[in-house]
């Protein structure tokens, strides 16, 4: 077992004011830098399917832990991707109920959710079973200050739509024999319509959404392997009016497996290897009054890993003795898609030269895969929205164009990374991390970038303009570029206020602040094969920030609760033309946001079912009511112009409509 970088315990997971273990892990990655998809063990194992233990309620967990770079190749997950691991009570029961209500201060829509759950952990059985139902009543234009008034939208006009959802989850472990079964299912509806502006057009448009999901998954030991496999299928469907009538089903089916194990017990610690696979099947038809279109996709993906200790800390022999922990990963890969065949291979390395000092340096080159997403999502009409065209010189509102691309190419990266890792020290539990990442991409997928001239030129195919020439929508679909490179610095520093020796559960005084920066040394954009690149960090090609910051505040004190969460980004450029500012550049002023959430736990003599006494101090069945304001100071998106003048379509009510909001959640176990 690997010892945690980071460990939080029970009145630590409880400050976070989650709802669920799947928010515990949201906020876990945006605190330790974490990544976006974390390998997630269970109780120290590999399992099938994680997913299904994110829907129970924060204390069913013991603790959380956040486990070294290194981890990844003990576990079988990718070099350099991080592990966390999640260790459940032994034995667990409740019954939780939620409901929340928010609006925006300026007022004129609201949103309403109702959740029940009920969860259960008997040892290796488990159940969680979930419903929810929600409803988002439309933002009209004529509730909104827009400055420009009807130049840019009719009264009648809907900023954001009217959304009804209901969704319901079931999720199940059962052990067999040394092997463990989960069983997983959702469902989810969702209806939203809507009024928008379509050039000289109103057109209401309603979309519907429904999809159905299950996977089966076992895990276990045989023939010395540690073994997981799962088997997953989806089925959706989609119905869009108003744009023209257009129906889409899709359906996918997946077989994923890893084993793994120690070969052999080597001086400086074992020698693990790990194997995975995944076969995926997927099925799409669109309905349109043009016809009937199908296709189809295929994606088969092999790899394995090789992890390898090369020294020790406190050993006598071997030709890298004194060196510390030392260990190199070596892994490969092949890939076949309908989007074309590749290999993969990378090369991690770990130094850790003296406790609580840690190196990790990480290299890949691969054809990297699409989401089945990115290919076979229907086209579908999204939210209006308010962009300035460079080619006018004034903002517009044009309709979004969204769903998937059947004809993207796969896409090839090169990657390198080089990290250090400080602490903990002190009582304050004090850890920094600094980090340099180069990443170099050719047929990178992504969407279209701000909408400058040299943009239109690259892909005129994407925008389309009435007869006056006047921008009415844009193809915001996922395409290909021609070549990508990033060069950037993050650095994190994070501490804890120090917990009174013996405080648990109301006693305790919790207190974790961290503070993420990241620094762009390089952004540059090859919109296609055979243009030319384009420095992004100077405005060519839609601009990017410089540099950006993230500070999160998570604290407890008795019943007390508050977490907070302040982001920043520097202000940037997007040039007109590329090559030398203008007076008719889009110049972003930087912005800076903060949310915030109080929450107080009304006493009760009823708690969960647990057997230890600490958990059971943790959650009482009282109301728990959190009091949300996101956006608190009701900042905006500003910018001006290259010669000074204000940019149009930046006015307060424009780029974000919605501002500052409050919600009130009222929570309660039974």
């Amino acid at each position: 077992m690997v010892s945690p970088e980071v460990e939080l315990g029970g009145p630590e997971i409880d400050s976070l004011g989650a709802w669920d273990i799947g928010e515990v892990l949201q906020r876990l990655g945006e605190t330790y830098d974490v990544g976006e998809a974390p390998l997630v063990v269970i109780n120290g194992k590999r399992v099938a399917n994680p997913g299904a233990f994110t829907g129970f309620p924060p204390d069913a967990l013991v603790r959380a832990e956040v486990l070294p770079v290194e981890a990844a190749a003990l576990y079988g997950g990718a070099p350099g991707q991080r592990v966390v691991n999640l260790v459940l009570q032994r034995q667990f029961q409740s019954y939780d109920g939620r409901v929340s209500g928010g609006r925006p201060t300026q007022g004129g829509t609201s949103s309403l959710s109702v959740d029940l759950r009920r969860s259960a952990i008997e040892g290796e059985r488990t159940l969680q079973m979930g419903a929810r139902v929600s409803r988002d009543t439309a933002l009209r234009a004529d509730e909104r200050d827009r400055e420009e008034g009807d130049a840019l939208a009719g009264g009648a006009v809907t900023l954001r739509p009217a959304t009804d959802l209901a969704a319901l989850n079931l999720s199940m472990t059962r052990p067999l024999g040394d092997w463990s079964s989960v069983l997983s299912l959702n469902g989810q509806a969702r209806e939203s319509p809507s009024r928008v502006r379509f050039g000289d057009e109103i057109v209401d448009s309603l979309r519907r959404n429904e999809s159905l999901g299950g996977a089966l998954g076992l895990s276990g030991k045989a023939l010395g392997w540690q073994v997981q496999v799962n088997a997953t299928g989806q089925a959706s469907r989609a119905r869009e009016s108003g744009f023209g009538d257009t129906r889409s089903e899709n359906r996918m089916m997946g077989l994923s497996g890893s084993v793994g194990r120690t070969l052999m017990e080597l001086p400086a610690g074992p020698l693990v290897a790990n194997f995975n696979g995944n076969f995926m099947d997927s099925r799409s038809t669109v309905e349109r009054e043009q016809g009937r279109a199908t296709s189809r996709f295929q994606t088969r993906e092999a790899r394995g890993s090789l992890a390898v200790p090369l020294a020790k800390a406190g050993a006598r022999e071997g030709l890298l003795r004194g060196l510390g922990d030392l260990l190199a990963t070596v892994g490969g890969g092949v890939r076949d898609t309908g989007a074309g065949s590749g290999d993969e291979l990378s090369a991690a390395l770990t130094w850790v030269p003296r406790q609580k000092v840690r190196l990790n340096g990480l290299w890949s080159s691969a054809n990297d895969g699409i989401s089945n997403n990115l290919r076979s999502e229907p086209l579908y009409h999204d939210t209006p929205r308010v962009v300035f065209d460079f080619r006018s010189g004034q903002a517009v509102e044009i309709v979004p164009i969204i769903g998937g691309n059947p004809d993207l190419r796969q896409p090839r990266s090169e990657r390198l990374s080089l990290t250090t890792s400080l602490g903990p020290f002190t009582r304050w539990s004090l850890s920094a991390n600094l980090g340099y990442q180069r990443d170099r991409t050719t047929n990178g997928v992504g969407s279209l970038p701000d909408l400058t001239e040299d943009v239109e030129a690259a892909f005129p195919e994407r925008f389309r303009r009435d007869l006056d020439g006047r921008l009415i929508s844009v193809d915001y679909r996922p395409l290909n570029f021609g070549a990508n490179l990033t060069e950037g610095l993050t650095s994190s520093l994070n501490f804890n206020l120090p917990r009174s020796s013996g405080a648990v559960g109301d006693e305790a005084t919790i207190l974790r602040v961290s503070l993420n920066h990241s620094y762009r040394l390089r952004n540059t954009l090859s919109l296609a094969n055979g243009l030319p690149e384009l420095n992004r960090l100077k405005g060519d090609g839609g601009g990017v920030s410089r540099q950006d910051a993230r500070l999160l505040i998570d604290a407890r004190r008795g019943r007390w609760a508050l977490n907070a969460s302040a982001r920043w980004q520097d202000g940037y450029r997007t040039r007109r033309l590329s090559g030398a500012d203008g007076p008719t550049d889009l110049l972003l002023k930087p912005f800076a946001a903060m949310d915030l959430k109080l929450s107080f736990q009304m006493a009760s003599t009823r708690a969960a079912s647990v057997v230890d006494a600490e958990a059971m101090r943790r959650r009482a069945g009282g109301l728990q009511v959190s009091l949300e304001v996101s956006n608190l100071f009701d900042e905006r998106p500003q910018a001006r112009l290259g010669d000074g003048a204000p940019a149009p379509g930046y006015g307060r009510d424009v780029q974000n409509p919605i501002g500052r909001a409050v919600r009130l959640t009222l929570q309660r176990r039974f």
